[in-house]
C-alpha cells in the first residue's frame, strides 16, 4: 500500500512539474539567446526594422538577438519556420503583412493557416510602398508609365518582392485598372528587385522605402508614387497611386509574432520590450530615416489587424486573376 501511495505521489508530483513548467519557464525567460527570422532579404523593410530594434530588445530583455534572414516565396519559407518552432519564445518572427494576409490566396499548397499558426506580440512599423522605374524611362508619372506601357507592349517589366506580396497586389492592380499588361518578375525581397530596377534588367518595380530611398537620392531610380491610401509626410511631394487610379491601395505594415502556443506570460514580456524599444527616440528616428514609423500595438490588436485584412483580401484577390504557383 506504502508503494502504492508512493508511486500515486511520484506520478501527481510530475503531473505538477509538467503543468507548471511553463509558468517557470515563462517566468525566467529568457535564458538563452533568442532568434528573429526575417523572411525577406537584407535591405528590405522588415530587415531594417529587425536591425534597428536588435541592440534595444537585446537590453530590455538581457539576451542577445540574432537575426536570421530566411528569404523565399514571398516571405512564406521564413514565416513557415516560424510557425513550425516550438513555441518557448526564442524563435520569433518580424514580417510585413503578405505572408500573414495575402500570400495564402495565391501561392499553392499554403503550409500554414496565417490566422491560427502564429501569436501576435506587436506591430511594429509603418512602412510604405513606392512605384517606382529606372531613371533611364521617360516617365515622371503613373499616367505617364500607362501610355509609355501601351507605347511599349510586350516589352516593361515590373519586380516585386515575391508572388502575392503587396508589390505584386499594386502591380496587377494596375495592369486591371489601366488595361496594360506588365510582367511580373518576382523576386526574393524587395532590395533584388531595386537592384535590377537600377541596372536596367527591369523597368519598374515596387518596393519599401528601406529598399527603395537611398537609389533614389542616388538618381539611378525615380520614385512615382504611392502604394497608399494617402500620401506621407515625409514623401509630401509624392502622390498616391489612387490619385490616378482609386482604389488601387495596399497596407504596408510590420509585425512581431510568436509561434503558436507560446506561453501568454512570454508574449507580454515581448509586447512590453518591443514597445518599450519602439519609443526610445534614437529608434524613432532611425525608422524615420529609413521611411518607416515606429508603431507599438498589443497583441489583440495586431490580431484583429491580421484578421481584417485577410478578410479584405480573401474578397479581393480572386478579381485580380493572380495564377497561383
Amino acid at each position: 500500500m506504502r508503494a502504492l501511495f508512493r508511486a500515486i505521489g511520484g506520478a501527481q508530483a510530475a503531473l505538477l512539474a509538467l503543468i507548471g513548467a511553463p509558468v517557470v519557464s515563462a517566468q525566467t525567460y529568457p535564458e538563452r539567446p533568442i532568434t528573429v527570422v526575417v523572411p525577406f532579404t537584407p535591405g528590405a523593410s522588415t530587415d531594417a526594422v529587425a536591425r534597428l530594434t536588435q541592440d534595444t530588445l537585446a537590453r530590455e530583455l538581457g539576451r542577445p538577438i540574432v537575426i536570421e534572414n530566411r528569404p523565399g516565396a514571398g516571405g512564406t519559407q521564413g514565416a513557415a519556420v516560424v510557425a513550425n518552432a516550438h513555441p518557448d519564445g526564442y524563435t520569433l518572427l518580424i514580417t510585413v503583412n503578405s505572408p500573414l494576409t495575402t500570400n495564402m490566396f495565391v501561392q499553392k499548397a499554403y503550409p500554414f493557416d496565417p490566422r491560427m499558426a502564429f501569436a501576435p506580440i506587436s506591430l511594429a512599423a509603418d512602412s510604405v510602398l513606392v512605384l517606382a522605374v529606372n531613371a533611364k524611362i521617360p516617365v515622371t508619372t503613373v499616367r505617364e508609365l500607362v501610355e509609355y506601357v501601351k507605347r511599349n507592349p510586350g516589352k516593361v517589366s515590373y519586380g516585386s518582392a515575391g508572388i502575392g506580396s503587396a508589390h505584386h497586389i499594386a502591380g496587377e492592380m494596375i495592369n486591371q485598372r489601366a488595361g496594360i499588361d506588365m510582367a511580373h518578375v518576382p523576386y526574393r525581397g524587395s532590395a533584388p528587385a531595386i537592384q535590377d530596377l537600377v541596372a536596367g534588367s527591369i523597368q519598374v518595380s515596387f518596393g519599401t522605402t528601406p529598399a527603395v530611398l537611398p537609389h533614389a537620392q542616388e538618381g539611378t531610380v525615380r520614385i512615382l508614387a504611392l502604394a497608399e491610401a494617402r500620401r506621407h509626410p515625409d514623401l509630401p511631394g509624392v502622390p498616391t497611386i489612387a490619385e490616378t487610379y482609386p482604389g488601387i491601395i495596399t497596407n504596408t505594415w510590420v509585425g512581431f509574432l510568436a509561434p503558436a502556443g507560446t506561453p501568454p506570460a512570454i508574449i507580454s514580456k515581448l509586447n512590453a520590450a518591443m514597445n518599450r524599444a519602439l519609443k526610445q527616440p534614437d529608434v524613432i528616428e532611425k525608422f524615420k530615416l529609413q521611411g518607416l514609423t515606429a508603431v507599438g500595438s498589443s497583441p489583440e490588436d495586431l490580431h484583429r489587424l491580421i484578421a481584417e485584412e485577410y478578410a479584405r483580401w480573401e474578397k479581393v484577390l480572386p478579381g485580380l486573376g493572380i495564377e497561383a504557383k
